[in-house]
């Protein structure tokens, strides 16, 4: 009765480990309602439960992985992809720490006592489980396993299923040679060998990934750069062309000697760029100086320039906020929000009415960012928006909002929402306050 009621007790310690683990690699949240999560907590503590043995079993591990596999695809809502590399990767080093422990404790007792009797089993449970939450949650670690899992793409997706799966699969029938020759014995150090090399292949495996995909984003960075750098020419192109035509009026007025004409035209054109000027100063007026200001005020003439109107709505009570935000913040916050207003201006220029909507207000301390916009419905698919390559506007675009939905997911002190009403689409960039992060 006593082993029973241990081996439940370190069912709930292993499936508690686990999900902390994935959520890590995932970096999920559990949005789930609280009797779903208690229900598929009880799933995984009865699959963990079932499964436990004295000796490893290679088949029964297996089958208890596809098991987890599907219980965290629930939980998550993740892709069986990326929630099979993370539990794969999870449980490898469970089992690195299993085999460090083992290494230990082989000192102390045998397999049958390890394994049998209930204070052994008890203490090596909530060890191993307690080692393996410590190491996931080493900030150097668990970024690198972050950013590993969330770069995964389709490109790869058999290759890295296929060497993950393998190494998982060799480790498990390596520990079980080792629970039935748990002692110092040549057996014993080759198969440990074996755990440790397949230990190793898997984490040069993540660097090479990561190292790939860091290259993959300065790629894109570079081609958004010279996407900004094309739209720039262009917008010179055409500054130069309205110039053209107003100094070709100007001349007209000259050589038909009409100076009055040509003063008036003149006076006429400043006083139409200060007003425009003014305008938008004005609006801004509640912005501190900074790169954010910058920003706006070139998106706006930008907008201007392509004949959307831009409609600001700023609150008198957001400088104070906004002076908080460190040098750091500011720059990222000013690439998030340039994405999503070029976004919103290209998007608005494929409709007849073309007006763009920026507002910025706060709710207690947290500062909101809305910019909405009508669109042009070609069957857009929200929940795809920020995944890589996916975009309305055709081939060579999708990338913008990909690199931005990395930031969101690295940084903890905003967020982002997004929303379709009657048409309308509203992004949303919600600034936490210090007090809550």
């Amino acid at each position: 009765m006593t082993n029973m009621i241990v081996k439940l007790i370190c069912a709930i310690i292993c499936s508690l480990t686990l999900m902390h683990s994935m959520k890590i690699m995932l970096d999920k949240e559990y949005d789930l309602p609280m009797k779903k999560k208690i229900v598929l907590l009880i799933l995984l503590t009865v699959i963990t439960y079932f499964s436990y043995s004295e000796q490893y079993s290679g088949e029964s591990n297996i089958l208890k992985a596809v098991f987890y596999i599907i219980v965290f695809r629930i939980i998550f809502k993740e892709n069986i992809y990326k929630t099979s590399i993370s539990l794969l990767v999870t449980l490898a080093l469970i089992a690195s720490v299993d085999l460090a422990w083992s290494i230990f404790f082989i000192n102390f007792t045998g397999a049958a006592q390890a394994r049998g009797i209930w204070y052994y089993i008890l203490l090596c449970n909530i060890v191993i489980c307690t080692i393996t939450i410590l190491i996931i949650n080493i900030k150097p670690l668990k970024k690198w396993i972050t950013s590993f899992v969330s770069n995964l793409n389709e490109r790869s997706k058999f290759s890295t299923f296929f060497l993950f799966a393998l190494s998982v699969i060799v480790i498990f029938y390596a520990f079980y040679n080792i629970s039935i020759n748990y002692h110092w014995s040549e057996q014993y150090f080759i198969n440990a060998l074996i755990i440790v090399t397949y230990v190793v292949i898997i984490l040069i495996f993540f660097k090479e990934r990561n190292d790939y995909s860091n290259l993959m984003i300065q790629y894109d960075c570079l081609f958004d750069y010279f996407k900004e750098l094309e739209d720039s020419i262009d917008e010179i192109s055409l500054n130069n062309h309205e110039c053209k035509n107003q100094l070709a009026v100007l001349k007209g007025y000259i050589e038909m000697n009409k100076k009055k004409e040509a003063l008036k035209y003149i006076n006429d054109l400043n006083s139409t760029l200060n007003a425009e000027d003014q305008m938008v100063t004005a609006n801004l007026k509640n912005i501190p100086k900074g790169g954010i200001k910058g920003l706006l005020y070139y998106k706006i003439i930008t907008a201007k320039n392509k004949k959307v109107s831009v409609v600001l709505d700023i609150s008198d009570h957001v400088t104070k906020y906004l002076k908080r935000l460190t040098y750091e913040e500011n720059k990222i916050l000013s690439k998030v929000l340039g994405v999503y207003i070029d976004n919103a201006i290209e998007a608005v220029l494929e409709t007849r009415k073309k007006v763009l909507t920026i507002e910025i207000y706060n709710i207690d301390n947290d500062i909101n960012i809305a910019i909405s916009n009508k669109f042009k419905n070609n069957n857009v698919e929200i929940g795809k928006i920020s995944q890589k390559g996916y975009t309305t506007k055709g081939s060579g675009h999708g990338k913008g909002l990909y690199l931005i939905n990395k930031i969101v997911k690295r940084e903890k002190w905003f967020t982002t929402e997004r929303r379709i009403i009657d048409n309308c689409y509203i992004q949303k960039i919600t600034i936490i306050s210090k007090k809550n992060y």
